[in-house]
C-alpha cells in the first residue's frame, strides 16, 4: 500500500496540510450542488410504485414498521437513487457537475409532467397533524445532513476536489456551508421556531449538556488518538459541538418571543460585524495564539457569536415556515370550490414568497461579499450568513415548489436520517474515524476512494436503518 512506509507522525502531519490551505470555488457551483441533489431526492419521491396515502405522511406504528417486508428493499431503493449519484458528484463526477444538474432537472420535469397528467384521481392530505413537521423542511434537513456525512470522510481522499473544501480565511467551499447549515437545519424546526414555551425539563442543562458532553468526548479521543486536527478550523481545543452547544446556552439564557428573533439576531450580527471589521478579523485569521484558551481557541469562541445571530434569523424564518397559514395540504381536484382555489393561491403565494426571500439573500451576500467583508466561515461573518441562509433557501425553495406541484410518496430513508440528525451525524464521525484509523486516505486512488466512501455510506444507512426499525433511540439525552 502507498504510504505504508511513512511513520504515523508523518502521515498525520501530511492529512493536515492535505486539508489546509484550500481556496474554495464559486458560489454558483456551491449552489449548483444545493440544487442537483434535491434533484435525486424529488425523483425517487416520485417513484411510480408510490401508494396511495403515503404522499406526504409519516410512518410511526413500530409494528406496522416490521410486518413490511420491503422495509429494508425500500431503503435500498432510497440508497440506489439518492445516496449513489450524490457520492458520485461529490467525487469521482464533480468535474460534470452543469452537465448532470442540466440532465436531472430535465427528467425531473419530464417526471412531474406526466405524474401531473396521471394524478387527476390522486389526493395529497398532509397526515402528521404536528405542524411542526413540514414534508419540505424534512426533505430539506435530509439533504443537508447527506452532504454532510458524504463529505466529512470524502475530503479525507484526493478523489474530493480540493475546492470543496473548507476555506483557510476567506472563500466559499461546499464544506463551509455544513456548521451554518447545521444551525439553520436545528432553528427552523426549534420550539422557539414552532412558537411554543420552552421546555420545562432541564432547561439550559437539558440543552446544553449532550452538546458539551460530545465535545469533550471528540476532544479527549482525537486528543488521545492523535487524530488528524486542522487548529485553524475551531482552535485546539475547541469543535462543532461546543459551537452549538454555545449557541444553545446564548439562546437559553435569554427569553426572546418568537417574532422578535429576526430583529436580535440581525442587531447581533451588525455589532459582530463591526468588531470583526475594527481589527478582530485580522486577529482571527492570524496564526498568532497566546497560551490562554481563549486565544487558543480564539476562532471557536468568536465566530459562535455569529452563529447565534444566524441561529436567531433562521429561527424568525422558521416561525414563518411553521405558521399554519403555510401548511401545505391538497384537497381532491372534485371539489372545485371557493376555498380550494384561495388554498392553491396561497401555497403559491407564499412558494413565490420564499424565492423572492432566497433572491434577497443572494443579494446581501453579493454585497456585503463586495462591501463589507469578504466570506468567512472562520470567523461566521456578516457575508457568510447571508450565504449560507441563501444555499440552503435554494433548497427548501425547491422542495417547496415540488410539493405545489406534485403529489411526492415517502421516502423511509429521509424520515429515518430526519428522526435525528445529532445522533445520525455522530455515528457518521465515528465510521469516519475508523476509516482513517484503517488506512492512509490520502495515498488511496480515485476507484477505491470512491468505493470505500460508498461503502461508509451503506454501512451509515444501514446502522440508522437497523435502529430506525427496532425503534431503538440512539441518543442518551
Amino acid at each position: 500500500m502507498a504510504g505504508s512506509s511513512y511513520s504515523p507522525e508523518l502521515v498525520k502531519r501530511l492529512k493536515e496540510e492535505f486539508v489546509s490551505n484550500l481556496e474554495g470555488t464559486t458560489m454558483r457551483e456551491i449552489a449548483a450542488m444545493s440544487a442537483v441533489i434535491p434533484a435525486f431526492v424529488l425523483l425517487r419521491q416520485c417513484w411510480p410504485s408510490a401508494q396511495k396515502g403515503e404522499v406526504g405522511s409519516r410512518t410511526d406504528d413500530l409494528k406496522a414498521r416490521r410486518a413490511r417486508p420491503n422495509y429494508w428493499r425500500s431503503l435500498f431503493l432510497d440508497f440506489l437513487v439518492i445516496v449513489v449519484p450524490t457520492v458520485a458528484c461529490l467525487t469521482v463526477l464533480a468535474d460534470w457537475m452543469y452537465a448532470i444538474l442540466a440532465v436531472v432537472f430535465g427528467l425531473l420535469f419530464v417526471v412531474i409532467g406526466f405524474r401531473r397528467l396521471q394524478s387527476s384521481s390522486g389526493t395529497l392530505v398532509e397526515k402528521d397533524q404536528d405542524p411542526s413537521r413540514k414534508t419540505y423542511l424534512s426533505s430539506y434537513r435530509f439533504v443537508m445532513m447527506l452532504v454532510t456525512c458524504v463529505t466529512i470522510l470524502a475530503v479525507d481522499f484526493p478523489v474530493f476536489p480540493r475546492r470543496y473544501g473548507k476555506t483557510e480565511t476567506y472563500g466559499t467551499g461546499l464544506m463551509d456551508i455544513g456548521v451554518g447549515s447545521f444551525v439553520i437545519a436545528n432553528a427552523l424546526v426549534s420550539r422557539q421556531a414552532r412558537d411554543l414555551p420552552p421546555s420545562k425539563y432541564g432547561g439550559v442543562l437539558r440543552s446544553t449538556s449532550p452538546l458539551l458532553f460530545l465535545g469533550f468526548v471528540r476532544l479527549i479521543v482525537t486528543k488521545g488518538v492523535d487524530y488528524q486536527e486542522h487548529v485553524g478550523e475551531y482552535g485546539v481545543h475547541w469543535n462543532f459541538f461546543f459551537t452549538l452547544a454555545g449557541v444553545a446556552l446564548l439562546t437559553s439564557l435569554i427569553s426572546i418571543p418568537s417574532s422578535w428573533c429576526g430583529p436580535l439576531g440581525i442587531i447581533i450580527l451588525t455589532a459582530y460585524q463591526i468588531v470583526l471589521s475594527s481589527g478582530l478579523n485580522v486577529y482571527l485569521l492570524s496564526p498568532q495564539r497566546g497560551p490562554g484558551l481563549l486565544s487558543l481557541n480564539k476562532e471557536g469562541i468568536a465566530s459562535t457569536f455569529g452563529y447565534w445571530g444566524l441561529y436567531l434569523i433562521s429561527v424568525q424564518l422558521g416561525y414563518f415556515l411553521n405558521s399554519k397559514q403555510t401548511s401545505v395540504v391538497q384537497t381532491a381536484p372534485s371539489s372545485k370550490n371557493k376555498e380550494e382555489t384561495k388554498t392553491v393561491t396561497l401555497r403559491w403565494g407564499f412558494v413565490i414568497g420564499i424565492w423572492i426571500l432566497d433572491a434577497l439573500l443572494w443579494g446581501l451576500t453579493v454585497w456585503a461579499d463586495y462591501f463589507v467583508e469578504r466570506i468567512s466561515r472562520r470567523t461566521c461573518n456578516a457575508a457568510y450568513v447571508f450565504f449560507v441562509l441563501a444555499q440552503n433557501f435554494v433548497v427548501v425553495g425547491i422542495f417547496m415548489l415540488a410539493e405545489v406541484l406534485m403529489p411526492l410518496r415517502e421516502v423511509k430513508l429521509l424520515n429515518v436520517f430526519d428522526r435525528s440528525l445529532l445522533s445520525t451525524f455522530l455515528v457518521a464521525n465515528l465510521l469516519t474515524g475508523l476509516v482513517n484509523m484503517s488506512m492512509y486516505t490520502i495515498f488511496v486512488d480515485s476507484a477505491k476512494a470512491f468505493v470505500v466512501v460508498l461503502t461508509y455510506t451503506l454501512a451509515l444507512v444501514g446502522l440508522i436503518g437497523l435502529a430506525d426499525v427496532n425503534n431503538l433511540k440512539l441518543k442518551f439525552w
